[in-house]
């Protein structure tokens, strides 16, 4: 397990990440610019700048692999038709997620987090989601997401 540091470096990602995902969302249904916010998502959450980046949409069954900007901008917005299942996981009514991690390790200063995250609808529905994300760190403070796979429970 990593020291406390890098735990609270993962804990700080994964709320900035949960944070601008709903502030997408409340711009979308304030019909502001979206821009900046989208930028800093990709850009400053993920690492896009550093390396190659992997993604694995929870709500995606045709194109369930996801690597470019594009393809994540239309998960996240539904908006550019890079495909066309996506109709904008982050414009969806959220109002909170929460992280729960399982677990988080140290594989030679990759770092990995395992587990649930809540998402909570303006209607208090919440929808339970399994994630592990992998992450890069760019210096002393900071982290970026490299890998990202987010699926529904199984249901049978």
């Amino acid at each position: 397990m990593p020291g406390k540091e890098i735990q609270n470096l993962i804990i700080k990602t994964q709320e900035r990440w949960a944070s601008l995902v709903l502030a997408i969302g409340k711009a979308h249904k304030n019909k502001s610019n979206l821009e900046n916010l989208v930028s800093e998502l990709l850009n400053d959450i993920y690492a896009f700048n550093h390396c190659d980046v992997l993604f694995k949409p929870t709500l995606a069954r045709e194109k369930q692999f996801r690597s470019t900007k594009g393809e994540f901008e239309s998960y996240f917005l539904g908006k550019n038709k890079v495909c066309k299942e996506d109709k904008g996981f982050a414009i969806k009514n959220w109002k909170s997620i929460k992280f729960e991690n399982y677990k988080i390790i140290n594989c030679n200063d990759y770092f990995l987090s395992m587990g649930n995250y809540y998402f909570e609808d303006d209607e208090n529905n919440l929808l339970k989601v399994e994630y592990t994300f992998g992450f890069i760190k760019i210096n002393n403070n900071e982290l970026r997401i490299s890998l990202h796979h987010s699926s529904l429970p199984y249901d049978d």
